[in-house]
Order: C-alpha cells, then structure tokens, then sequence
C-alpha cells in the first residue's frame, strides 16, 4: 500500500464513520413537529413541547450512541414543496437501505410488554412500515419509554429468531425475506 492510500483509506473512513446516518420511523401523532419547526435547531435542547417525545428522546439516544445525523420524513422533507415531497418519497427506499441504523419508535408498546407487541401495534397497520422495515440493514425497536424492545441488546434485530418470527407472524413475509429483501429482487410480489 502507498502512502497515499492509506491517507485516503483514513479519510474516507473517517467521513463515513462521521456522516453515518441513522432513520427514524415511527407513528405520527398530533404534534408532530414540521422541517419549519426545526430548521437550525439543535433538537435534543429543544422543548418537548416544540418536537414530539419520539423526536426529542431518538436525538439524545443517537448522541449517547454517536450518531450525529438523523433523518425523520416529518422533519427533514419540506411537505409544501410537491416537487421535492415527491422526490423524496421516490428515494426513501435508498435512504433507509443506505443508513447505519434504523431505530423504531413503538409508541403504543408499554416496557412491560411480551412478545407480540410488535405485531400489535399500530406501527404495522401504516402502509409505510412495510418498506421503512425491509429496506434497512440495521433495525431496532424501541418501546414508548425508549427501552428497547423485548429487552434484547443485539446490534441489529434482523439477526434475532425471535423478532423476526413475531413479524412473520404479523406481516405474513416470510422472515428470510424480511431479512434479505432488496429493491428489485426477482419475484418480489411473490416473496411478499
């Protein structure tokens, strides 16, 4: 290797560590917050009256986990411009596929709940949960108290039997699928 390699390879994996991105998906509630909301704001100082609990909890969860960037659709796409509101819901697939993490915010899934809280809650029954799930390399769930899910502390909840079966169960995919799913991929309808 050349000198010159190595300075580059350090770069390029310094930005990557640095730019690394991570997804939220969640429910929206009623106080969603809006890119207008939070534009040139530092979020985890914010008021929680100003961005929801989902928003101001995930951005002190990626701080301890030093993450510096996240993207939440509600927040970074300005949905009074149909030309981008359009572009962006035509890459969300790439986006999610491309991130460091995907962290999903249950809501309505008390800490205390068992197996099948997943697959009972309203987070399956939108239509978007569907490819915010099968795109990411890495996903995890996480209770309404920011616990995570099931109590179980595996880097990615792909590689877990057990959640992966729950969803199986709940979505009717097979869970290699769920797993293994990328855009494109020959007989996709039949996969799903």
């Amino acid at each position: 290797m050349k000198h010159s390699d190595f300075r580059t390879d350090c770069i390029t994996e310094a930005v990557k560590t640095y730019f690394r991105c991570v997804m939220l998906s969640h429910r929206w509630d009623v106080t969603e917050p809006l890119l207008n909301d939070i534009q040139d704001r530092v979020v985890y100082k914010m008021k929680e009256l100003v961005v929801s609990r989902s928003c101001s909890h995930s951005a002190k969860l990626l701080v301890m986990r030093e993450y510096h960037w996240a993207w939440v659709d509600t927040c970074c796409i300005d949905q009074k411009n149909n030309v981008e509101l359009q572009k962006s819901l035509n890459s969300m697939f790439a986006w999610y596929r491309d991130s460091a993490l995907t962290v999903v915010y249950l809501a309505d899934v008390p800490p205390s709940s068992i197996s099948g809280g997943l697959a009972k809650s309203a987070w399956n029954t939108r239509g978007w949960s569907v490819p915010e799930f099968l795109a990411p390399k890495v996903i995890r769930f996480y209770h309404q108290d920011w616990s995570l899910y099931l109590d179980d502390h595996s880097q990615n909840y792909k590689e877990s039997v057990k959640i992966m079966d729950e969803l199986e169960d709940a979505t009717g995919i097979n869970a290699r699928t769920l797993v293994a799913f990328q855009q494109g991929m020959r007989d996709a309808r039949e996969k799903l």
